[in-house]
């Protein structure tokens, strides 16, 4: 099996994790920090206390340093990164084959935000945060319908 790490960005309620439920195989490998902070104790789905997120982010930044070392894995992170170098740094980490990023429109992910039902003002400061702050690179895989 070649090596493959994909990348998958976005903002706050994108879809990322589903993406990725659609996407993987029976047997990749998904670091998401919001599985570990939940792996940890954390009650929530996303927008966890500082305890869980950094025990989540703790344990995400070591696992992401693992998987470089696996030769013939199939595995997807999971981030939000909206700055170019953030993505490419975390790439270099885990030896990323591809870095795709989610770009639904703000509207799409502040009514999602919506219909979470959890910390909605939370999560809308999160997402007009990251979209302030996105930039693309040339290194990015954006897709921006049927998400």
């Amino acid at each position: 099996m070649p090596r493959q790490v994909t990348l998958v960005c976005g903002p706050p309620c994108a879809g990322k994790s589903t993406f990725v439920t659609e996407h993987a195989q029976p047997g990749d490998l998904v670091l998401c920090v919001d599985q570990f902070a939940q792996q940890e104790g954390s009650p929530d789905a996303h927008n966890h206390t500082g305890h869980f997120f950094g025990l989540g982010q703790k344990r995400f930044t070591e696992a992401c340093r693992q998987v470089r070392q696996i030769p013939d894995v199939r595995a997807w992170v999971v981030r939000c990164a909206p700055e170019p170098k953030t993505r490419r740094d975390l790439a270099v980490v885990v030896g990323a084959t591809k870095c795709v990023v989610l770009l639904p429109t703000i509207q799409v992910v502040g009514e999602r935000a919506k219909a979470r039902d959890d910390a909605y003002e939370a999560t809308w400061a999160a997402i007009r945060s990251w979209y302030g702050r996105y930039r693309p690179a040339y290194f990015d895989t954006v897709i921006t319908e049927g998400i």
